[in-house]
């Protein structure tokens, strides 16, 4: 039991730094790109209550908090998940930040739907994988080293479990870029 809440506490902790730290700066700093790309958006309210154009510190750090919450979500969702994915590193790594991106690409463009009226939608969506996959990278290799896993061999049953499940996310970011471009 001891060695199972160690790997949690170390999911939720490294999720939330690197949710904060990267997601919230590659968030913030992507944001900005979309506003420079399409400028006569200035002034219109996003589907989170932000002024598109307005660079404030309350803004900065909504979206560094943001991404520290759904950093803890990654990190706690690896660590409960990462029995069923492959073993070694790197396969779980893949794993993890295909599954992941496509989730919170789904995820991200059903919340802020209203948004691409005004935004371009093909570099929204571009922007939201990169950022969502560029903070899932480290969670994986930080977590294994600070609180490595048993090794394990998943059986037929997993592996068929987190194919169904990268199916899944798949159809579910596929079906909100499909919403998106549908604004």
């Amino acid at each position: 039991m001891r060695w199972w809440l160690r790997g949690l506490a170390c999911g939720a902790a490294v999720g939330l730094v690197v949710g904060f730290v990267v997601g919230g700066t590659l968030g913030r700093a992507f944001m900005r790109l979309l506003f420079l790309s399409r400028e006569e958006s200035r002034g219109i309210e996003t589907a989170m209550g932000a002024i598109i154009g307005d660079f404030t510190a309350g803004g900065t750090i909504f979206i560094g908090i943001f991404g520290a919450i759904m950093g803890v979500g990654l990190g706690v969702v690896y660590v409960c998940l990462r029995g069923f994915m492959p073993s070694g590193v790197w396969r779980r790594e893949l794993v993890f930040v295909g599954g992941a991106s496509a989730l919170m690409l789904g995820l991200l463009t059903r919340i802020n739907l209203d948004d691409f009226a005004v935004l371009p939608v093909t570099l929204s969506v571009l922007l939201i994988a990169a950022s969502v996959a560029l903070t899932a990278m480290p969670v994986p290799f930080v977590v294994e080293r600070i609180a490595p896993d048993r090794e394990r061999r998943p059986g037929a049953v997993a592996n068929a479990l987190v194919t169904a499940g990268l199916l899944a996310a798949t159809v579910f970011a596929a079906t909100g870029v499909a919403l998106a471009y549908a604004q």
